[in-house]
Parts: C-alpha cells; structure tokens; sequence
C-alpha cells in the first residue's frame, strides 16, 4: 500500500516475524511531588514480556533479532486485504522475503527542557507533531532557567523534503507561565496555551506558520473579558475541535486535599465561551487528559483524577464525552486486575467508525479499553489487552492505513511500532498486530519518558505518514528529542 502524500510503503509481515529497525537516539528526568508522571526505574538488563501477549501468555524475552509472539508461530495473517510477503518464487519453490520497513531518525532538538524536578518527557499528551498547509511538520519545546519558570516558546520546523529540523522563531511567555504549554495548529497558525499563576489569566499566544514573524502572547477573553483563573490552577491542555475551533481547559486543585475543579473554555472561531466548570466529585484534581474532537461536537477523553492529600491518596483513570456547554460525567476505569495501581490515562483516540480507543497506565504496564460506536462508557471499561513494560504508549492512524501504537519500554528494551491487523471497526486485536522493533543502540532511548505523534487532537488534518517524536529517558537523554519517519 501506498501513501501519496508522504511516499511511506507500508508492508504485511507475517505474524511470525518481528521486523527490527535501527534507532540511532540520542540519550527525559521525574518531575516533582505531586504528579504520577516520574519515569519507572530502568534496568538495560531485564527481561521484558511480548507487548502483544495477552493475560495468560507467559512472558518472553525481549531482542531486537526476529522473535515470536506469545501465540503459536503461523505463517498466516488476519485483515482485510491481501499480504504480499515475498517478491518472487524461485525455480527451485524458494521465496525471497521483503524487506523489512525502515525507521528515519532525525534530532529535533538537543536542549528540551528538563530538570531534576521535572523530566524532559513531562506532559507528552500536551503537544504533537502538527502539520502545516504547506506540508511543513511543526513542534514547540518550552525553555526556562527551572521548574518554575517557563519563560520562552520555541518553535522548530522540518519543510517538505528538507533533512532536518531548525529552530525558526521563539517568544516569550507572559510572565509567569509555571509547567509546559499546550499547543494545536488551527489553519496555519499554532496556538499556545499556558495558566499565567501570577497575574491569573489562561495565556493565548499565536505563531503564524506561513510568517513566523507574526506572533504574540494575550490574555484570554471571555465575553470581551479577561477571563480570570482560580488560584491553584493547574494542568492546562487543549484541543482542535475543527477548521477553526478549538478548546483549552485546566484543573483547579482542592486545597488540602479538598475536592477539586475542571474547567474548560470553547471557541468556534468567533471567541471564548463559557468557562464551564465541573465539580470532580470530591477528587482534588483531573490533569494529564488526552481528548479528541467527535463529529458529533463532543470531546471524548481519558484524564488522571486524584483523590485526598498528597501522597496520601487515590488515583483513578477516567473516561468522559464533553458536550460542550454541559456538565460532563466520569467514569472510572477497571484496572487489569484487582491488586493494579492505576496512575493516569495514557492516550485516545476516536476512529473514523466511531469507536474510542483508550490507553490507561498501570504500575509498569499499559492497558488498552474499547468503546463501540454509538455506546456509553457503561459497560465497556475493562481493559481488553495488556501491554507489559510499558511506560509510555500512542495512537496515531497515518492517512488510508490502519491505527498504529507506538510503544516505549519501563524497563529499557526499546521502542516498538504496532500496526493493528485490519482496518475494520472494532477493538484492535493487539496480539495479531505487526512489529516493527525500535532499537537503541546506547543508553538514553530504550526507555523513553516521552511519546509525541501526530494526531487530529493538534491538527484538523489527518496525519500524513506514520511519524512519531521521542524523548529520552530521564536523567540521560531527556534533554534531547528525535523525530522517528516509517519508510
């Protein structure tokens, strides 16, 4: 199959193969008390199991050399469309197989943000690769002297065809902007959005992508006013909701491990409404949300609740659909088994079938949820596959291909691309899925603490090829991200 738009030939492997790629990475640190977003202890030794085993599949070790699924070896395949899995037959009935896909890595940026306090990696559901009108690939990197200060906007550029990235604008902040910023693309203009803890305002800052000398920073208005922010907020994301719309929210923190606020601000192009805000049912806070627009107006999305007084507390993964203007309701996730400790959401995606795929992290693995078209949360939310190993995990569906995951390890093994089996609506049968291994040759991005894709949660448009962004792990490579191509 071929993708036009970015020359990408995507290949059917059988099952029975795992394709390794080379990751020629670079070497992202914990962020402070208070977050579930501090990176799992790393061991370039330990064993890792199958991420397309399912619960009862024993685990297997990780190499990066061909290797087998936890299910029988089968040269058969699943999907709807026919494998081509060799390029001829021989006189002799021998076959010569494809070759295997191959990983493109580029730097993005060698000084990312990263801290003691806070790792390189912090915040991934916060930013993506969006792409452009002119087919330019875009990402925006924070910059400050520490934690507690996020002074600067930087803006890095990769245009059609060139082999690299450069650094083409920065601004500044309104000061002062404390943790990362969420960014979207809508038209050609990317738009920044960061809770300003000093003056209290939700910050719009604007970058035009056709003339990047057309910027600036302002205070979000709401009726011709500017909107002021509760004292404690926090957790800022956002959202393109379609051509021209988009949405930002944040998290209000219950004092004392009091019960908490979300609240969340809408524009379809002509300005702010709202802000709406919604009592959490006595947790103290709701941060780390990945949310995507539906065709039917509504925001679906998974977030990390927080319940009590820090760290004495409870933590929950929860799902929601926003009608915009209206109160939503949550719902707590089932985790893979009893004795798991939920942490956060992990990533969402809603397909073009209607169906919502969700990603939730546990201690040391990712679990994946499926929602069918047309249906509530109510009935769906236990976890259909585990992903063991797993600290960090993404969706992205390149355009006229199925949904991809791309997985990074807890424990150093590496990175993993996994392509579903078909194309049909429905849960993704992730043990059948293809594998495309993800290696590092040195330390730094075996186990990375960031994953950033291209998705329509940054972008109207869908994402042209199967292009991802990685950060390092903490302490070793966070402050250095790579741009990883499938060709």
């Amino acid at each position: 199959m071929l993708i036009a738009e970015a020359g990408v030939r995507h290949l059917r492997v059988p099952r029975s193969l795992r394709l390794a790629a080379a990751l020629l990475l670079a070497g992202c640190p914990a962020n402070g008390a208070g977050t579930t977003d501090n990176p799992p202890l790393t061991s370039s030794g330990t064993t890792a199991a199958d991420p397309s085993t399912t619960f009862a599949t024993t685990e297997v070790a990780t190499t990066t050399t061909t290797t087998t699924t936890g299910e029988p070896i089968s040269t058969s395949t699943t999907g709807d469309e026919p494998t081509p899995t060799t390029t001829g037959t021989t006189a002799a009935n021998t076959t010569e197989t494809l070759p295997p896909p191959e990983v493109a890595l580029t730097l993005v940026t060698d000084d990312n943000r990263a801290y003691v306090e806070m790792h390189g990696g912090w915040g991934p559901h916060l930013r993506g690769l969006m792409r452009a009108p002119d087919d330019s690939l875009w990402f925006h990197v924070d910059a400050g002297e520490d934690v507690y200060h996020n002074r600067t906007i930087r803006y890095f550029r990769r245009s059609a065809g060139e082999p690299a990235w450069s650094l083409v604008a920065e601004q500044p902040h309104t000061d002062v902007i404390q943790q990362n910023a969420a960014s979207v693309l809508v038209g050609s203009t990317i738009l920044t959005y960061g809770v300003n803890i000093q003056q209290h305002f939700l910050e719009e800052c604007y970058l035009d992508t056709a003339d990047p000398s057309v910027h600036a920073c302002n205070a979000v208005l709401v009726s011709g006013q500017v909107y002021t922010t509760p004292p404690a907020s926090n957790y800022v994301g956002a959202a393109v909701l379609g051509p021209g719309a988009r949405v930002a929210w944040f998290t209000v923190v219950g004092e004392g491990g009091g019960p908490g606020r979300w609240v969340y601000t809408y524009n379809f192009g002509g300005g702010w409404n709202g802000p709406v805000e919604v009592d959490l049912g006595g947790a103290n806070d709701l941060g780390y949300v990945h949310a995507m627009a539906t065709p039917g107006g509504q925001l679906a999305l998974v977030g990390q609740t927080f319940t009590g007084q820090y760290p004495d507390g409870t933590y929950a993964a929860v799902v929601a659909d926003v009608t915009l203007g209206q109160v939503p309701t949550f719902m707590s996730l089932e985790p893979p088994d009893p004795a798991a400790q939920v942490r956060s959401g992990a990533d969402l995606f809603y397909d073009d079938a209607g169906d919502t795929h969700v990603l939730a992290y546990f201690d040391g693995l990712i679990a994946y949820y499926h929602r069918p078209a047309g249906a509530g949360w109510a009935g769906h939310t236990a976890p259909l596959h585990v992903f063991p190993d797993t600290y960090r995990a993404r969706f992205i569906r390149p355009a006229d291909d199925r949904l991809w995951l791309v997985r990074g390890s807890a424990s150093g093994q590496g990175v993993q691309l996994l392509r579903a089996p078909t194309r049909r609506g429905g849960p993704v049968d992730w043990a059948s899925a293809e594998i495309v291994d993800v290696t590092s040759p040195g330390p730094g991005f075996a186990a990375p603490s960031a994953i950033y894709v291209e998705s329509p949660t940054y972008q109207p448009a869908p994402a042209g090829a199967l292009e991802f962004a990685v950060c390092g792990q903490y302490q070793v490579g966070d402050r250095s991200i790579w741009h990883g191509r499938l060709e």
